[in-house]
């Protein structure tokens, strides 16, 4: 399949004319609801010009833009099949961002076609960017020209098929000997993109979204007998957007939908196929998945099937824990399980403690976790520290569930810790409060950020936690000092008009340490004002090194005439004063103005 844009460069050069002017002065010229190809404003801003500029490969997308060159192609060419050379076919089932920002090209391909007399053109699989490999040649694309070196737009005002639109050299390149092709792990995802596009001309671009979403649930029973998290696990995707690709509110990226082709070992063209996936695809993703595997989730059960479980789990000669049984059924956690039969499970759970082989740590002769010389020697190490940790940390790092062994076993140990933590907060929020009231009279006043980085937190929470009021009076002062700092700034910018040679508005952003972005955003019409009076300096300083330029040339050309020299070009130029203008343009007249004035001819 042609690309829209290797079709519009392949118009062009058909016609003897540049993009620039094809789509400048005749595309745009036709009538179209959503808009002409070129807008007025681009026509207009520069007078006699076409108005393009650089095309990127979007317009071989699904946006509004591609629906624009279609119908003004169309209508040019009387075609109306150009549609194809687009993947507007798919809008609304594959999104716009799958594009190359440069010119992608196979130079074999190109040697070959005009080698054999065939038509140049640029295919569209080459545009997208996951297709990396030539399906022909089985090699890497190239991206930048052999001759310059450098990387070529989509859609340039001097595109042509098969040559660079810089320096106009010829991208073809004949085999070497040496030549070999990529494997197929390497041509995988260019061997899908040319089965979607494939399929452009005889898809519905209505229904194509809904073949997707069906045929997705088709795979997700058949494979995975309805459950998302299994196929989302399987397929490398996060459940929240497989569901919504289930569900329709969302469309796959090109990778995404590539990365899912491959691990269910199926072409993506089955995915938009209105008759649904083919038995044999259906059998290769089965067949895939056991390949890989057990998998962290279970497949879905019906409640039934769990209070059977339950019912038979609670009349074993063994009693088990809940989580045993949850286990014994697939699943990591016991939420399903209480969803299917509470009071099943807490008759579970209460059987499970009364059989005696519950909190065995509690039973005489159970090894201790840590004995209590070492939890008293933790304890008093926490407190003589300068920033104590709390009794609940300590019990987690020693691997304790809570701290009420701690307490229980050392109250006066665990209370004073609590005390000393307690009032290092209090302590610590004193220190807070004196630092916004010592930062309330800094000049420039510092920002909250700024203050949270001084204290090691990684936000202001912390601060307006501790003291709301006066984070809101510390704010309002830097916003007070942020609006006298741009008046201060729009004051220098507009004393600046006041200068003899006007800076211009980089020059003067930089002397001021700001941005043209700020000078835009906060003093616009100011900044106007600057630029205004730039190139009025500007243009009147060129004046007055003309005029010069124009007296010098008159008195040099004066003297050689004098001295009998023919006053050319090399010999005026050869006496002009250092500094002098040496413009070609301003040159050539004022010597032609001075052979008239002196009455020399050629």
């Amino acid at each position: 399949m042609e690309s829209l844009t290797g079709y519009a460069a392949r118009l062009a050069d058909a016609h003897s004319v540049s993009v620039g002017d094809l789509a400048g002065r005749v595309l745009s010229e036709l009538s179209d609801s959503k808009g002409p190809v070129i807008t007025a404003a681009a026509r207009g801003w520069r007078v006699g010009g076409h108005g393009f500029r650089v095309c990127s490969y979007a317009v071989n997308g699904v946006t509004d833009r591609a629906e624009k060159w279609v119908h003004a192609l169309e209508v040019a060419t009387t075609r109306s099949d150009l549609r194809s050379l687009t993947l507007l076919p798919f809008r609304g089932s594959l999104p716009g961002q799958m594009f190359r920002r440069h010119r992608a090209w196979c130079p074999l391909c190109y040697d070959d076609w005009r080698a054999r007399g065939q038509i140049v053109y640029e295919p569209l699989y080459w545009a997208i960017e996951v297709s990396s490999h030539c399906l022909v040649h089985a090699r890497p694309l190239d991206c930048v020209c052999c001759h310059c070196a450098r990387m070529l737009s989509p859609l340039g005002v001097f595109s042509r098929p098969g040559h660079c639109e810089r320096c106009g050299d010829w991208l073809g390149v004949p085999a070497d000997d040496g030549y070999r092709p990529s494997g197929e792990c390497e041509t995988w995802s260019s061997t899908q993109v040319g089965g979607l596009l494939a399929m452009l001309p005889r898809v519905n671009p209505f229904t194509a979204r809904d073949s997707f979403r069906r045929s997705l649930i088709a795979y997700l029973e058949q494979i995975t007998g309805g459950n998302v998290l299994a196929l989302a696990q399987h397929i490398r995707c996060p459940p929240c957007i497989l569901q919504n690709w289930l569900n329709g509110a969302t469309v796959p990226r090109l990778e995404n939908l590539l990365r899912t082709c491959r691990f269910l070992n199926i072409p993506a063209s089955s995915l938009f196929d209105a008759a649904g996936p083919a038995p044999e695809n259906i059998a290769a993703a089965k067949e895939t998945l056991a390949r890989a595997g057990g998998r962290d989730v279970s497949p879905s059960r019906h409640p039934s099937e769990i209070r059977k479980a339950l019912r038979e789990a609670l009349d074993e000669a063994v009693p088990r824990t809940l989580s045993e049984v949850a286990r014994g059924l697939g699943y990591t956690k016991t939420e399903r399980l209480y969803q299917a039969d509470r009071t099943l499970c807490h008759k579970i759970a209460a059987r499970y403690r009364q059989s005696g082989r519950s909190h065995w740590w509690r039973k005489p002769g159970a090894a201790r976790i840590c004995d209590a010389a070492r939890l008293r020697q933790v304890l008093e190490q926490s407190l003589n520290s300068n920033m104590p940790t709390s009794v609940y940390q300590l019990a987690a790092t020693l691997g304790y569930a809570n701290d009420g062994y701690f307490r229980r076993k050392y109250p006066e140990l665990c209370r004073e810790i609590s005390e000393k933590i307690a009032l290092a907060k209090r302590t610590r929020s004193d220190y807070v409060r004196g630092l916004l009231e010592n930062a309330l009279d800094e000049h420039p006043a510092p920002t909250l950020k700024d203050l949270s980085r001084r204290l090691g937190y990684s936000n202001s929470a912390v601060l307006r936690a501790h003291q709301p009021d006066l984070c809101d009076r510390l704010l309002a002062r830097h916003r007070t000092h942020t609006l006298e700092r741009r008046a201060a700034l729009e004051r220098m910018t507009m004393e600046a008009l006041e200068e003899t040679d006007v800076p211009s508005v980089r020059v003067l952003c930089k002397r001021l340490g700001i941005t043209v972005w700020f000078m835009n955003e906060y003093f616009p019409a100011v900044r106007r004002m600057v630029a205004k009076r730039h190139r009025s300096c500007v243009a009147a300083e060129t004046q007055r090194r003309h005029e010069r330029l124009w007296r010098d040339v008159h008195h040099i050309a004066a003297e050689l005439r004098n001295q009998g020299l023919y006053p050319s070009a090399t010999r005026i130029n050869a006496h002009l004063p250092q500094g002098s203008c040496r413009e070609w343009k301003a040159l050539a007249l004022a010597i032609r103005d001075a052979h008239k004035a002196l009455r020399i001819s050629k």
